[in-house]
């Protein structure tokens, strides 16, 4: 029995793509297993013969592949059963395996593009979001300025975020260049444009934090004063900065010195910490 010549050609093609839609989309399995246990028998009926059911199959499965990788990815990774999944939809419709690499990794490279415009749409960018955003590219295997073609300016801005959010965090510091290092290359910026940018971060936010420190010490608010320096202290751990005198008077010097000096002990730690306060300050 065959419908071959009783309708359009089309119409037959679109009921053998329905029906393969729904094998793919039915959630119980034992249903899933009936659906697929007949396709084999329905393209015969409907007259269709290998080439146009392959290319069916290709057609459809490119779009099953692409809608569940946007839906996968929305969570920041693939797992087994994903990935057992693709496999699935590869095998079942004879997809060549050069397309569904191609499908995956434009997939992927997408989702990134994607997320990079949300960080330089919002308002206020976490550092956080920018870190969590170049590690998935990575682990992707995504490289921001080939792949994307992130323009160097753009990437400047997100290596700037993510170290000074590091840096403020504490996570970073003079015995974790490395770290620096990695990031730098994510981005794909030279040493020379690097060093810039980590200069001018940790001269802009020592230089902030301690004009915030003297504006909590006019205020009589000794928590912010120890606040700032403390943050400070860890930009300036990193290159130390001196700052101009112009910054703080001489007075408030003398005050801050011995206000952040009494909330310390003895440990070696604690003595270096006050020894590049001295330094910065040029006590």
């Amino acid at each position: 029995v065959t419908l071959s010549g009783l309708f359009d050609k089309k119409i037959l093609s679109d009921l053998y793509k329905q029906y393969l839609i729904e094998c793919f989309s039915s959630k119980l399995q034992s249903e899933k297993r009936r659906l697929f246990s007949n396709l084999s028998k329905l393209g015969p009926i409907l007259g269709l013969d290998d080439e146009e059911i392959q290319s069916i199959h290709s057609n459809v499965g490119v779009s099953i592949y692409q809608r569940f990788l946007s839906q996968s990815l929305s969570k920041g990774y693939l797992d087994n059963s994903d990935t057992t999944f693709l496999s699935t939809i590869q095998n079942t419709l004879s997809m060549d395996n050069t397309i569904c690499n191609k499908l995956i990794k434009d997939s992927k490279k997408n989702y990134i593009s994607l997320e990079v415009e949300k960080i330089f749409a919002s308002p206020k960018i976490n550092s956080d979001n920018v870190t969590k955003i170049r590690k998935m590219a990575n682990q992707f295997q995504i490289n921001l300025e080939k792949d994307l073609n992130i323009s160097n300016e753009q990437r400047s801005k997100l290596f700037r975020i993510e170290i000074d959010g590091g840096i403020e965090r504490g996570e970073i510091n003079n015995q974790g260049f490395d770290i620096i290092l990695k990031i730098q290359e994510s981005y794909g910026l030279e040493n020379t444009a690097a060093k810039k940018i980590l200069f001018d971060c940790v001269n802009t936010r020592s230089e902030g934090h301690l004009l915030n420190a003297i504006a909590s010490l006019r205020r009589g608010d000794d928590v912010g004063v120890l606040k700032e320096l403390d943050t400070m202290l860890n930009f300036g751990a990193l290159l130390p900065v001196k700052f101009q005198n112009s910054l703080a008077s001489a007075k408030e010097k003398s005050q801050l010195f011995p206000l952040y000096e009494s909330n310390f002990g003895d440990s070696d730690v604690q003595k270096d910490k006050l020894s590049l306060f001295k330094t910065m300050l040029d006590l």
